[in-house]
């Protein structure tokens, strides 16, 4: 057989089985769209009929809220207005807003009043049976500490489905809005609201109240007749729990109309199949074998060498065939050029992802550290405060005052270690005091020189004897360590260590060094730290200051030293800059000199002993009651302890002892700092108060300068706390001062 039969014969039997495949295909895809469609509509439908039932549940909420929060109702309530049923719960009332019945709890849960509508339109009480589910909805209400928190919910009563909203009595304009009682409005969805909901929804609908739910599906579908079918829309309470199904009625006009256009397409396709085989006989034998021929070969060499390899294929001539194979080449061009651009995107999508991680990290460190801050800081104060009695037990002379000492230097670095993760979490301001850059380094020598540096030498070069500075010497302290570290780190642990203090006054007329643009003009402190190891890699240079960045192996470092180094100077309104090189890299830390003429916050008191003054302590470790009490007590107070404020306030109101100071913590069980103080506050020349809490923040600034005398953040030291104490005035109008 010529190869021109064959070749007609195999056209017409893959036009055939192609012309059947599509005509079979786009039935199956017809169908199967339609059903989508008609399933599509079904859950659009059960979804517009659930949002519209919520919508009135949403509404009887909105009036259940407006009667609760009525003044009157409070009123009422406490027995003041007992004429407030009867004037906003008529008949005509009740009808207007759809009410079919309103009950009324106290704080209790016991019932107040209760009104329904009855047969014949008369006002009658809620049956007793009806009562009881409504008291554990008001319960729950009652229950929750927000006075907003409302129920709204369904429920199946005596065969019918009822919407219920209980909502908490209170007046929302008090301070301190307290929750009088609860109000529960209830409306029966009867026959008459089925009747109007099934108008707002086009469709007829009803309700099924036996066995709801359908395999945990939140909407199914039975079919009834030929042309209609029931969507089953499950209704849930309040506790997610299924109670009843809403049914509507929807025809099948998508299916049928879906039928009729499958089998128009199959006998469309049919057609174009027989069409589109002989006109492929034709060309394929007068014009197209022969150069078809040629590029299937130019097509198999490309498959073989793969699209990226940039071969092309050549047919001759100046037809559609041509241009087919010039749009061919055209498309091997753009699946290299997409190849890339894919390649390109996906890089980038992982450098995002990366970045997502590390903000990710950053959150949870912050987290982390705010929960457990607290205790934390009251370990730190109580070890403090027991040190300290332990130092003063003991002669200056004896062996062990010495180690007490470092112990208490110690428990101010854990400090200034649990504020340095609070400050990169949430970016707290630092505490600052006068201090010299000197004593600092000096300091911080002594505590590395215990092995965190190794067998680095530290050269130390003072170019300056004017070196004061505002800053927070623990902060500041942490970022020199980490550069201490990274320095002996880069050097293997062997090496010399340079630190050169200077100054700098700007602006400067020759250029700026590294990391001194942006700061403001005026005079500076320099301290350089520079090391002699390899350096810092160029590929790295443009992330040593990311958070999570590090070139350390698992386990050496977390990359959180630099970041925060740079978050601590920039709060200090200073800089870092880097300088580096094949000899090792140097670290330039900027901080503008001690302005003298300002105030910074120190501890300063004219006052003198507190012997034989009383003072109420409040705190709710134990610990730190313990071992400050004690110390208080050696400086001459009498000192009652409390554990929380509402102990606190008994001692202060009910034992009749008048105190002259009284000393709490914030974050305490049943009262806090800020509740102590106002209660105090609002006696008759009350007594100053102190607060001493690490979560100082948690509280607003007008609330610190109007209730608190002091504000001492923990942990503090002891002679901090004595020098405030001695200085405080006595009775009203104590102004605050924070530490």
């Amino acid at each position: 057989m010529k190869l021109q039969y064959k070749a007609w014969a195999l056209v017409l039997v893959v036009v055939g089985l192609c012309a059947s495949s599509a005509m079979f295909g786009a039935r199956y895809i017809v169908s199967q769209s339609f059903e989508q469609l008609e399933a599509d509509r079904s859950a659009r439908e059960g979804d517009r009929a659930r949002r519209l039932l919520d919508q009135q549940l949403q509404n009887l909420g909105a009036t259940a809220r407006d009667y609760a929060y009525w003044g009157d109702a409070v009123d009422f309530v406490g027995g003041h207005k007992p004429q407030f049923m009867t004037e906003n719960f008529a008949v005509d009332n009740l009808g207007y807003l759809h009410i079919s019945e309103a009950v009324v709890f106290d704080d209790r849960a016991k019932l107040v009043a209760s009104v329904a509508i009855g047969d014949q339109a008369k006002l009658m009480p809620v049956s007793p049976a009806r009562v009881e589910p409504l008291r554990g909805l008001a319960a729950a209400v009652l229950a929750s500490p927000d006075p907003k928190f409302m129920i709204r919910t369904l429920r199946v009563s005596d065969g019918q489905l009822d919407m219920v909203v209980a909502a908490a009595i209170h007046r929302p304009t008090d301070a301190q809005p307290h929750v009088k009682g609860a109000m529960v409005m209830v409306r029966r969805f009867d026959q008459a609201e089925l009747a109007r909901f099934s108008e707002l929804l086009m469709m007829p609908a009803r309700l099924s109240l036996d066995a709801p739910g359908h395999a945990g599906k939140e909407t199914h579908v039975v079919k009834v007749s030929e042309h209609q079918f029931e969507l089953h829309s499950m209704l849930d309470d309040y506790r997610d729990q299924p109670i009843a199904e809403l049914v509507l009625t929807l025809d099948q006009r998508l299916e049928e109309q879906g039928r009729f256009l499958t089998w128009q397409g199959m006998g469309l396709a049919a057609l174009a199949g027989i069409a589109a085989s002989l006109l492929l006989v034709f060309l394929l034998d007068r014009l197209l074998l022969c150069r078809l021929q040629g590029l299937h070969a130019d097509l198999t060499r490309v498959t073989t060498e793969g699209p990226s390899a940039g071969g092309l294929v050549q047919v001759a001539g100046k037809d559609e065939l041509s241009q087919l194979a010039e749009g061919i080449n055209g498309l091997l061009a753009r699946v290299r050029v997409d190849a890339r651009a894919q390649q390109e995107s996906h890089e980038q999508k992982e450098a995002l992802q990366m970045q997502l991680m590390q903000s990710q990290k950053t959150e949870a460190l912050g987290r982390l550290t705010g929960g457990i801050a607290h205790d934390f800081n009251n370990s730190l104060a109580a070890i403090t405060g027991w040190v300290r009695l332990a130092s003063e037990d003991l002669d200056p002379t004896h062996p062990s005052h010495e180690a007490l000492q470092q112990a208490l230097k110690s428990t101010r670095y854990a400090d200034g270690l649990m504020r340095q993760l609070l400050a990169f979490g949430r970016q707290s301001a630092p505490r600052l005091r006068r201090l010299h850059w000197s004593t600092l380094i000096e300091e911080t020598r002594q505590m590395v020189s215990a092995g965190l540096t190794r067998d680095c030498e530290l050269v130390i070069d003072y170019q300056i004897d004017d070196d004061e500075v505002d800053a927070d010497p623990t902060q500041l302290q942490q970022v020199l360590v980490n550069l201490l570290i990274n320095a002996a780190d880069a050097m293997k642990g062997r090496g010399r260590i340079d630190l050169t203090l200077r100054d700098m006054v700007l602006p400067l007329q020759a250029e700026w060094p590294a990391g001194a643009a942006g700061l403001a003009d005026g005079r500076y402190v320099v301290l350089t730290v520079r090391d002699h190891g390899p350096g810092i890699a160029p590929e790295h240079l443009d992330r040593v200051f990311d958070p999570f960045f590090t070139t350390k192996a698992k386990g050496r470092g977390t990359g959180l030293g630099l970041s925060v180094a740079q978050g601590i100077m920039a709060r200090h309104h200073g800089a870092i800059g880097l300088v580096n090189g094949s000899e090792g890299a140097c670290f330039l830390l900027y901080l503008p000199a001690s302005r003298r003429d300002e105030a910074v916050a120190q501890v300063t008191s004219p006052g003198g002993p507190g012997r034989g003054r009383q003072l109420l302590f409040v705190d709710d470790d134990q610990s730190v009651r313990h071992a400050w009490s004690a110390l208080l007590e050696r400086k001459g107070w009498q000192v009652t302890r409390s554990r929380d404020g509402e102990e606190a306030w008994a001692q202060f109101s009910q034992t009749g002892k008048h105190f002259d100071v009284v000393l709490t913590d914030q974050s305490m069980p049943r009262l806090d700092g800020v509740g102590l103080a106002q209660r105090i506050r609002a006696t008759q020349a009350p007594p100053p108060v102190v607060l001493m809490s690490g979560h100082v923040d948690e509280v607003a600034a007008d609330q610190l300068k109007s209730l608190f005398a002091a504000v001492l953040h923990k942990p503090v030291e002891p002679g901090e706390l004595d020098s405030v104490l001695q200085g405080l005035p006595l009775g009203e109008g104590a102004v605050m001062t924070q530490y």
